[in-house]
């Protein structure tokens, strides 16, 4: 967080995070209801830039804040589930994951009549010197670059992924309808829906194609050799994960491994040591990589993040906790197609 590092981050800069909430607030109408959840520990110049922007648009923003949850994936409280009933959509701006790891995530997605859409974990550098500075024609070429490779997906029976750092999994793909990856990663965000007329969703910043595995077929060793939701934080060692059959089986590395299997066995169940979140693709080059974040990593143009845990978008695994980690630069074949080679795109 270099910008930070140097100058801080003054009250003034709510011009700019202002401005780097464009693209998701694009389709928001007068009395559109936007919910804002946020803790305690999050910069207050990102909520407000948040709702600054909601307000300009003529939109209804209210701010649900809670103490800083224990964990990432941890249950929201009851109060904030029962005031996104109320709501056309969330952002959710805590500096906890959500995803649909927890029960009290999904059942705030259900009370909410539109989408929960994630943004956790931000910072105003990355809104303001990272990929949340992205424009919509910029928005526009990451979303084209996202329909190529999900054409790919689409056509795909088998996922081979390998770095330099000793990743190298292979797992099959496939089972689901006609065109879903490409038209899922080829969607420009933050629209509205044209048959309902209510707000779709998106992730800011934008820019990822992931894949699910299939439940049960992941084989190899996956690193995480940047960073992950825990321990936060830019690592100095990886870590290594060994699949077998679509679960973790050991866990390699010093002590950034003994604290990723010290917060599975805290706060995990079975469940969160099998393969069903995804290998997700990053798509934006403005999210810069060395912002120490997932937040930014996961999105920074030929990285990786590999999930465990729940697999949201399959459905077949559910479970209390999931866990990200970043692989720097991917290869990813798909059956006989390159479509990254050492953190380049070549679909």
């Amino acid at each position: 967080m270099v910008m930070m590092e140097r100058f801080g981050s003054p009250a003034t800069r709510l011009m700019s995070v202002m401005k780097s909430f464009q693209v998701p607030v694009r389709s928001v109408q007068p009395g559109d209801r936007i919910l804002l959840i946020t803790d305690d520990a999050m910069d207050p110049l990102v909520w407000q830039g948040a709702m600054a922007a909601i307000n300009e648009k003529g939109g209804e923003a209210v701010l649900c804040m809670w103490p800083r949850l224990d964990h990432h994936f941890a249950d929201p409280p009851q109060m904030a589930i029962e005031a996104a009933r109320g709501a056309d959509a969330i952002f959710a701006l805590t500096t906890t994951a959500l995803s649909d790891a927890s029960a009290g995530s999904r059942a705030m997605r259900k009370a909410c009549a539109g989408p929960m859409c994630l943004m956790e974990e931000m910072t105003v550098e990355i809104l303001t010197e990272g990929g949340g500075r992205a424009n919509l024609d910029q928005v526009k070429e990451i979303s084209a670059l996202g329909r190529r490779v999900g054409e790919v997906y689409d056509r795909g029976k088998r996922i081979h992924i390998k770095s330099d750092a000793g990743t190298d999994l292979t797992a099959q793909i496939g089972d689901m309808p006609p065109s879903y990856h490409a038209d899922r990663w080829g969607r420009i965000p933050f629209g509205r829906n044209a048959k309902t007329g209510k707000l779709a969703g998106g992730t800011w910043p934008w820019g990822e194609a992931h894949i699910e595995p299939i439940p049960g077929t992941a084989n190899g060793t996956v690193v995480w050799e940047v960073t992950a939701q825990f321990p936060p934080g830019r690592w100095r060692n990886p870590v290594a994960l060994t699949i077998k059959d679509g679960r973790v089986v050991d866990i390699q590395g010093k002590t950034e491994a003994d604290q990723v299997r010290w917060f599975l066995e805290t706060y995990g169940d079975e469940n969160s040591w099998l393969v069903g979140g995804e290998m997700a693709l990053g798509l934006s080059k403005l999210c810069q990589p060395y912002a120490d974040s997932v937040r930014s990593w996961k999105k920074h143009y030929g990285a990786m993040h590999f999930g465990i845990g729940h697999g949201a978008d399959r459905g077949k695994i559910v479970s209390v906790l999931r866990l990200e980690g970043i692989i720097e630069k991917i290869t990813m074949i798909i059956d006989d197609t390159v479509v990254c080679e050492n953190g380049k795109i070549l679909v």
